[in-house]
């Protein structure tokens, strides 16, 4: 595989919009779709469609995307359930379509507007970073700019955890993978790990953080013994850390929107709670914690996959089988399964989960390749696109990655700088 960069130096509009759009995914939603949108209007009025549809036709995520979208519309349309109506049918098609918005992106050549690109993404993480600080010490104005840096407001909040925790993963691999070993990179490191463990309120960028920060540590050491003791001190304290948290006492409330702590008593009682929650569910047990709610949908959600598994109960189906089966439930009133494994597999069943992991699947081939280049810069790349994948894939065991355009549109933007450019 291969970058075909641009033959001018400098960067068309579509590119310079393109380019900006990072820094609006840490801001309301509204502000990610007006860039959007400013970057249609750019792509369509630019032309130039027979170089597009050149670099578009030989990009490796080409294919994959167009099975998606077509295996999700026939068995949509062929395996209709009577519990949707027709405007809920075709919502629930679109939310099925949503990779189709990536690949405007890469039908743009590669150029230094990526690099300016991944720039932004960093120094806008930062600003978030500084904007949850200021919130920690009531200094920051309750606007709607800054409200979901003061409340909590669910997938947004969420997603603002998981881009710190990506930027700080693509900060460390600078340090020890590309060896931008500077007192500046490895400060800014220290700064957005602090933010996103310890002041976004979640738990799915703590976790995402952690993973991913051993994942480009392991990509980056090179094998020896060190290595290996490395990882077994890691899995050491993985099993001591579950020991410790089952056997604490249950916490009085496990809803930290509710806890006035400091930030470290927080994490603490995140995990412990967490933690128990996952050894409840491996037991066969229902959580009674207050917001052990996900235990519940996933307990329930996995005897609706049983009664269809192959094709699923069809799009848009999810909800009102739910709801009648969580009647009087703590998760009665749930839109999602908060997983897009679980939402696949009771919409769409087996055959459209494999059409998603295919996507997946190929961008971990993609980055594997680029991994194994003899230039540090494809390297880099190939870095970025495994954790990008890597959060899309293990976040999406948490929340519904694809299904909400709030995180899926995220994610489909940041693809663009390891992505665009690139050919079979």
């Amino acid at each position: 595989m291969e970058y075909f960069f641009s033959p001018s130096p400098k960067e068309g509009v579509s590119e310079r919009i393109l380019m900006w759009l990072p820094l609006t995914l840490f801001f309301p939603v509204g502000f990610m779709y007006a860039g959007l949108f400013a970057f249609w209007i750019s792509w369509v009025l630019t032309g130039n469609w027979k170089n597009r549809w050149a670099l578009l036709r030989t990009s490796p995520l080409l294919l994959p995307v167009l099975l998606l979208s077509l295996i999700t519309l026939l068995m949509s349309l062929m395996n209709r359930s009577e519990l949707v109506s027709n405007n809920e049918l075709w919502s629930a098609v679109g939310h099925y379509q949503t990779y189709l918005l990536v690949l405007p992106f890469l039908t743009l050549a590669s150029g230094k507007w990526q690099q300016k690109m991944e720039n932004i993404f960093l120094g806008s993480a930062v600003l978030a970073a500084m904007l949850f600080l200021l919130n920690m010490m009531h200094l920051l104005p309750d606007i709607s700019l800054f409200k979901s840096y003061v409340v909590y407001l669910g997938n947004k909040s969420i997603l603002l955890g998981i881009l710190l925790a990506l930027a700080a993963c693509w900060m460390w691999g600078r340090i020890v993978f590309v060896r931008q070993e500077s007192v500046r990179n490895i400060a800014l490191f220290v700064f957005l790990a602090a933010a996103a463990v310890f002041l976004t309120k979640t738990r799915t960028a703590v976790l995402l953080f952690v993973l991913g920060f051993l994942i480009v540590t392991l990509c980056s050491i090179r094998w020896s013994w060190k290595s290996v003791l490395f990882i077994a001190v890691f899995i050491g304290s993985i099993s001591t850390l579950w020991t410790y948290a089952v056997n604490q006492p249950r916490p009085a409330t496990c809803v930290v929107n509710e806890v006035k702590a400091a930030p470290w008593e927080i994490l603490h009682l995140r995990a412990v709670c967490t933690l128990q929650q996952v050894n409840d569910l491996r037991e066969g047990r229902r959580s009674k914690d207050d917001d052990g709610m996900r235990s519940e949908i996933y307990r329930i959600t996995s005897g609706i996959i049983s009664e269809q598994p192959l094709l699923g109960h069809g799009a848009g189906s999810w909800m009102p089988i739910y709801h009648a089966r969580a009647n009087g439930l703590s998760s009665g009133t749930m839109t999602t399964p908060h997983s897009d494994y679980l939402l696949y597999l009771t919409e769409l069943g087996l055959i459209g989960l494999f059409a998603l992991i295919i996507i997946w699947g190929q961008q971990i081939r993609v980055s594997v390749t680029l991994l194994r280049s003899a230039s540090l810069s494809l390297r880099q790349r190939g870095m970025q696109l495994l954790l990008l994948t890597f959060f899309m894939t293990a976040g999406a065991f948490f929340n519904a990655i694809m299904r909400d355009a709030v995180f899926a549109v995220a994610f489909l933007i940041l693809l663009s700088i390891p992505l665009s450019g690139l050919r079979r």
